[in-house]
This record gives structure tokens, C-alpha cells and sequence, in this order.
């Protein structure tokens, strides 16, 4: 059995229900579990299992729905540009609908009831309904075939029962009950609400947009003295680039030639250009100062840091807030219930009221309900946050952590490198065997703790060291490895004890042991400086109600001296990568927790976390765990998120407000409830103008949001 973890992506869906019929249909499909299927993105996520899925049967079952499944990668830049040209083709369509659509509506609206009239409304409204409308007929009769429905059923049984009306009607000579110019106009005013609807989801990848703009399509590669232009993504490991002064870099790497200044205000968001010279790592999307560099590709595409940025959004844009469960449950069953309202009005109005309003009340509801509004009110208000975010320093890799920062009560802080910089000094070293000193260094110099990194420094340069084999890291303890046929340590008390059988020496402040299955070579004290945003990250969590706990493997001495700095009441040290799992479940069982942390020691409590957010400088699977990356240095950017969430979900319940409330007033107008008390009625192609348009007040409120300031 083959697990592995997809995603494609979906086209054809026009509303919250084709996704979850498109989920019904994947569902179904032996080999496929924790099926996504998101309209606003057209985003389809799972877990297959390679031996037992047929792709190809899976395909065509999508198509016969009227949906198309693309199993390869796609760029974000091709997707972008897909749906550019697909608001493009629907404007165009509009344009060409317009000419039928006008004289229809005037005419209509003249309530003439001449032959000549009727029977240029017919001409009309049956171009407009069956060949402007044949996407929608389609799809509703493939639906229909499979025992599903959508809002393209909805629009098409309003459209088609209004023209089927019309023609009984002119032939009993009633004409009256001529309603072509609603049986066409519906079809045409759903264009208009689809073209602004795909218009305005554009415009909220603009910040997307934003991120590709400053990815480089080519670079100028260098071979064997020779300059040449190649697009990026044919550039490979260790081949030279060419960076032109003032242009921006095409990839990540190393520079081996050159001194300059780079533009990094894209990743760290400091306006200040950053020296750069031999051996300094550069990054693509940053752009050259005034001197050209040649650089050494390290990564390209989407292997480097903008294209894991990229990447990242475009999946958390793909994923699902807690939140939206209540409307994917109300979608499910929207459709059929209008069905059934639709019909129920018809009877109610034919067998109770007046029969010549009956058909016209039933066609007003199945127009006027508008289950897009409700399928938009999350995913849309997700989209614009994570794009915001990306453009703020923030990198949000699951929607539900946007809901979930409003609900946190208690926030666990790693020490090492959150609260403090991170860059320890060593103040001592206390030998027991100083022959072992270049043993000592060999084996440090392996490591990547930042005390590793301080003990190299305090060590300096050491010609000669040993070879070290069979090197391994070990997380939450240190690093161990073979020199000259013996086994040698560098780690915590607890992996002192675990290697010797003896206790470990006691000291009352942050400290390493050096040591070999004999016995202790060294004892290392170091000391590290407290981050300068620490203080004002407390104080904005204490603020928030949040309660501020730290959690460290370092000595329970140091961490107490650091929360006693910071003015933090709960703290806990010596703790390794299982304890901090504990303390975070033991936290949740209280309350909503997060946890703030950047070392591979801190990937599984990241993990276990409500909300796991890992910082700039964190190792790779410390933020790979994470739901959250703060993408640029800096503690205030966790404020960032906070005040990002509180407007995200401020936003959601607006579109949900707007989303019920329509449909909460719109259906009982539709069906005539307010006829008799107040005159109120409307005509089909009156409710088809109010759909179209519903869903627009969503798309319009998620666009706010990237006008609110996050400072």
C-alpha cells in the first residue's frame, strides 16, 4: 500500500456545489481518502493509494460531470494566467450576449403583446438561454444524470421552466404569460454575476500576483567564459549565473565573484541593502545594487526560498478554516431544498392563490437563491488573508490558523534563539582531559545548535582535526560521533547519564558537556542575550489575555533567569522534544494553545500545537511543522498575525452575514410571501438581476481586507 499525498487542480466548477459534488464523485473513487475540493482556488487535495486509484477512471468520471481534472503540475504563474484568460473569454462572450440581451430587455419590457413582438423574443431569448446558456444547461443535465445538483440546476430549470411556460402560453394565445424575455435574461444576467465574480476573485491573487512579479522567468548563464540567456527553471546545481547590476537575482545561491549591495526588502522587509561579497548567500527575487556579481546556483523555481513562499501560499489558499464546515454542510443540502421550496411555492400559489402567478413565483425562487454567496463567504476571505500575510512577512500554511489565534489562551515560547538571540558566547571552559581538545572541536564543528556555533568561534581555527565518521545528531541532546576508532559526545546532562550510567555534573547556568563513554572531557558555559523584541512580544500577549510559558531544554537555572527578566510567572527547563508534546496537550486541555519555536527539537510540539509558528530563521522542519512562518526577523510580526486573523474572521462573518441574510430575504420575496401585504413581487428576470449580484457583496467585502493596515 502506496500513501502519498496530491495536488491537482479542478476546473469547470461554477459554484460550492460542484465542489462537493466533484467530492462525492472523488469520495467514491477506490483508493482516494481526505478528499479537498475547493471552488474558489480549484484547488483538489487527497491521499491516494498508488496501487489500488485508476487516475484515468477517476478523470473520466469528473468529466461526465462536466468537470476537468489536471493530475500535472501547474505553476501558479500558468494558473494565474488561466484564469486571466478565462475572464477574458467571458467578457468577450458578455459582449457578443449584450447584443441580443439588450433589444430583449426592451422589448420586455414594453409589454407588448403583438405577434411580431413575441415572436422576436422568442428568436432572442432562445439564442441568449440555449447557446449563451449551453455551459449551464450542460452541466446541470450531467449533474442531473448522476443524481446530483448545483446552482447551474437552479439557473437552468428557471430559465428553461420560464421559456417552456412561454411557449404553452403563446400557443393558448394567453399572452400575458409570455415570460422569453426572463427565460433569456436570466442566463444573461448570470454571465454579468460570473464575469465580476471570476474578476474579483483575480483581483484578490494580487498579492500572489505580486510574489511572481518579482520571480526572474530567466538568468544569464555563464559557461566556460561564455554568457548566455536560459530560462531558470533549465538551471541546475553549481552552475554559474551572471547577476547584471540592478537587476533582480533568478536564483538562490552563493556568490564567487564580485563584491555588492542587495536589495533584501522582499524577505526581511528592512529597506537597507545588505553587503555583499565572496562566499555571501543571495536569494531569487532580491534585487542587485550597482555591481555585478557571479553567483553559484544552490536552488532554483520552486526549490528556492520566493518559490517555497509561492508554493506555500498557493496551498494554504487550498485548505479549509474550521469555520466553513457550517456553510459546506448548508451547501450540501441548498440546492435540493430550493428544489423543494421552488415546487412547494408553485403548488401553494396554483392550488391555494392564483394559478397564473404559480409557475412565475416557482422559476422567481429557483433564481433568485444564490448558494454561491455562501460557497465564497471562507475561501475568499482565506485567499486575500494568506496573500496579505505573504506581503507582510507572514506565511500562512493553514487556514485554520486564522480562526484559531482569536481562541488562543496560552502561548509556549522556546528559549534558545526566540527569547534570546540565539547566539551564545562561551565564558568557560572547564577541562578534565584538555588533550582532547582537537577531538573536541572535530566533532563540534558537525554541529548546528547555535552552541555548537559558539564553541566553534571560542575555539577559532584548528589545523589538522581528526576525521569524525558515523556522525549523527541527536535531537533535544546533542550530536555524537567515531574518531580514531573511539565514540565521543558533545550534548545535555540527560545525554551525559544515558551514555555513562553516572549523574551528570551540575552547573546553574546555560552549559554543554563534552564527553566519551569513560567519563566527562569538558564542561562549556556559555551565556546568551536576550532578544530586544522579547520584552514587547510579552507584553502584546499579556494584552491579548494570552498567558506567556516558556519552554526549554536548557537548565530549569537559565530559563528561570530569562522568564524573571521578561516577567514570566510559568516556565519550564531541561524539557527534551517529547516533553514539550506533554506540556502542550496538558496546556490544551485548558484552552486553545500556541507554540512559538525554531529548532528541529521543536518540530513535534510545533506540530501538536493548535497553532504551531516557526520564525525566519528556524531549521527547515521546524517550519515545515509550523501552521505559521514568520518570514522576516523579527518577534513583532506574531502581533502581525493576531491583528491579520482578528480581520480574516471579521471579514468571514460579514460574508456569512450577507450570504444568510440574501437568501434569509431574497426567497420568501421570490416567493410572493410579501405579494399580497405589500405589493412586493418580482419577475424572474428581476430575481435573476438580485443572483447575479448576491454573490458580488462577498467578493467585494474580501477585497476590503487589502486595504487594512497591519501595523
Amino acid at each position: 500500500m502506496a500513501k502519498e499525498q496530491i495536488q491537482w487542480a479542478l476546473s469547470g466548477m461554477t459554484c460550492a456545489g460542484c465542489a462537493h459534488s466533484a467530492h462525492s464523485i472523488a469520495t467514491g473513487t477506490p483508493g482516494m481518502e481526505h478528499v479537498q475540493v475547493r471552488y474558489a482556488s480549484g484547488s483538489f487535495k487527497a491521499t491516494i493509494d498508488t496501487d489500488v486509484l485508476d487516475v484515468s477512471a477517476l478523470q473520466k468520471s469528473l468529466t461526465a460531470a462536466g468537470y476537468e481534472l489536471t493530475t500535472s503540475y501547474i505553476s501558479p504563474r500558468t494558473r494565474i494566467k488561466h484564469q486571466k484568460e478565462a475572464v477574458d473569454r467571458k467578457r468577450n462572450e458578455l459582449i457578443a450576449a449584450s447584443a441580443l440581451a439588450v433589444p430583449l430587455f426592451i422589448v420586455g419590457m414594453m409589454h407588448m403583446h403583438a405577434n411580431w413582438s413575441i415572436v422576436l423574443q422568442f428568436s432572442l431569448a432562445t439564442a441568449l438561454s440555449m447557446y449563451f446558456g449551453r455551459n449551464i444547461h450542460a452541466k446541470a443535465f450531467a449533474l442531473a444524470k448522476m443524481g446530483s445538483t448545483n446552482m447551474d440546476t437552479l439557473v437552468s430549470l428557471g430559465s428553461l421552466v420560464a421559456f417552456g411556460y412561454s411557449i404553452v402560453g403563446w400557443a393558448m394565445g394567453r399572452h400575458e404569460q409570455v415570460y422569453f424575455e426572463s427565460a433569456g435574461l436570466i442566463i444573461y444576467f448570470i454571465l454579468i454575476g460570473k464575469l465580476l465574480e471570476d474578476r474579483g476573485k483575480l483581483s484578490n491573487s494580487k498579492a500572489l500576483t505580486a510574489l511572481l512579479s518579482i520571480q526572474p522567468n530567466e538568468a544569464i548563464l555563464v559557461d566556460e567564459g561564455v554568457q548566455r540567456t536560459v530560462g531558470v527553471e533549465s538551471l541546475e546545481l553549481d552552475q554559474l549565473v551572471w547577476i547584471p547590476p540592478a537587476q533582480r537575482v533568478p536564483v538562490d545561491g552563493k556568490v564567487v565573484e564580485g563584491n555588492s549591495t542587495i536589495d533584501e526588502s522582499t524577505f526581511t522587509g528592512e529597506p537597507i541593502p545588505v553587503e555583499k561579497g565572496i562566499g555571501s548567500k543571495v536569494w531569487a527575487g532580491t534585487m542587485n545594487g550597482h555591481e555585478g556579481l557571479l553567483v553559484r546556483v544552490t536552488h532554483t523555481g520552486r526549490s528556492s526560498a520566493l518559490g517555497g513562499i509561492i508554493d506555500a501560499v498557493v496551498d494554504a489558499q487550498g485548505t479549509a478554516a474550521p469555520i466553513e464546515a457550517l456553510t459546506d454542510r448548508i451547501s450540501k443540502v441548498f440546492v435540493p431544498t430550493i428544489l423543494g421550496l421552488s415546487l412547494l411555492t408553485g403548488l401553494v400559489w396554483y392550488f391555494g392563490f392564483d394559478s397564473q402567478k404559480a409557475v412565475v413565483y416557482a422559476v422567481d425562487v429557483l433564481v433568485i437563491a444564490c448558494p454561491c454567496a455562501l460557497g465564497l463567504a471562507t475561501p475568499l476571505a482565506v485567499v486575500a488573508a494568506t496573500g496579505i500575510g505573504s506581503k507582510n512577512g507572514l506565511l500562512i500554511k493553514d487556514a485554520a490558523a486564522l480562526q484559531l489565534a482569536g481562541e488562543v489562551k496560552f502561548a509556549i515560547l522556546d528559549k534558545t534563539g526566540t527569547l534570546t538571540l540565539g547566539k551564545p558566547v562561551v565564558t568557560g571552559v572547564d577541562w578534565s582531559d584538555k588533550e582532547s581538545r582537537s577531538i573536541v572541536a572535530a566533532l563540534n564543528e558537525k554541529g548546528t545548535h547555535p552552541l555548537n556555533h559558539a564553541l566553534a568561534t571560542y575555539f577559532g581555527t584548528i589545523d589538522g582535526l581528526p576525521p569524525v565518521k558515523r556522525f549523527k545528531a541527536v535531537p533535544g541532546k546533542g550530536i555524537q560521533g567515531k574518531i580514531d576508532g573511539h565514540q565521543y559526545y558533545i550534548g545535555s546532562g540527560q545525554f551525559f547519564t544515558e551514555v555513562t550510567g553516572t549523574p551528570p555534573p551540575i552547573a546553574p547556568y546555560t552549559h554543554t558537556l563534552c564527553f566519551s563513554e569513560e567519563g566527562l572531557i569538558a564542561l562549556v558555559s556559555f551565556e546568551d542575550t536576550l532578544h530586544p523584541d522579547a520584552p514587547l512580544l510579552i507584553r502584546e500577549l499579556q494584552q491579548r489575555g494570552i498567558t506567556p510559558i516558556i519552554a526549554s531544554g536548557d537548565v530549569e537555572e537559565a530559563v528561570a533567569k530569562t522568564a524573571k527578566a521578561l516577567g514570566i510567572v510559568k516556565y519550564h527547563g531541561g524539557l527534551q522534544p517529547h516533553d514539550k508534546v506533554d506540556l502542550v496537550k496538558a496546556y490544551q486541555e485548558q484552552g486553545r494553545t500556541l507554540m512559538l519555536g525554531d529548532g528541529i527539537n521543536d518540530s513535534i510540539a510545533l506540530n501538536a500545537a493548535d497553532v504551531g509558528v516557526s520564525l525566519a530563521h528556524g531549521t527547515a522542519v521546524a517550519q515545515e511543522s509550523a501552521a505559521v512562518v514568520l518570514t522576516r526577523e523579527g518577534l513583532p510580526q506574531l502581533a502581525h498575525y493576531f491583528k491579520l486573523s482578528a480581520l480574516t474572521m471579521q471579514t468571514i462573518r460579514g460574508n456569512l452575514l450577507w450570504a444568510f441574510g440574501y437568501n434569509l430575504i431574497a426567497i420568501p420575496i421570490a416567493a410572493g410571501l410579501l405579494a399580497a401585504p405589500l405589493g412586493l413581487e418580482l419577475t424572474p428576470m428581476m430575481a435573476s438581476i438580485a443572483m447575479s449580484f448576491s454573490s458580488l457583496g462577498v467578493v467585494v467585502n474580501s477585497l476590503r481586507l487589502h486595504k487594512k493596515p497591519l501595523q
